[in-house]
């Protein structure tokens, strides 16, 4: 019975992931216009995380059983958070300083 219930759970959750992205795309594709800014703060995420992959270190750790690529890829997705957390700050001290000084 637990059984039939773990794959019940996994079929709708992949259901559930499905749609939304279904319904996701067919509203970009109907309304391209008002989606263009979306999507390009989505290319600039995906350029952040392409570059921080890229200048991210692939040393293996055994210990942890950690390969080259997973090394990579974990590298890659902390130089993204440094970097949007830096990001975060800086819009917000120029939010604040802008209001301040207007």
């Amino acid at each position: 019975m637990i059984d039939f219930i773990l794959y019940l759970t996994y079929f709708l959750i992949a259901a559930a992931i499905f749609l939304a992205l279904f319904f996701a795309v067919k509203s970009i594709i109907q309304n391209f216009k008002a989606s263009r800014i979306s999507l390009i703060g989505i290319l600039v995420l995906i350029i952040v995380f392409v570059v921080s992959y890229i200048i991210s270190s692939s040393e293996t750790y055994e210990k942890f059983q950690i390969g080259a690529s997973l090394s990579k890829a974990i590298g890659g997705a902390l130089y993204t958070l440094y970097f949007i957390f830096i990001l975060t700050i800086v819009a917000a001290l120029y939010s604040e300083l802008n209001k301040f000084f207007k």
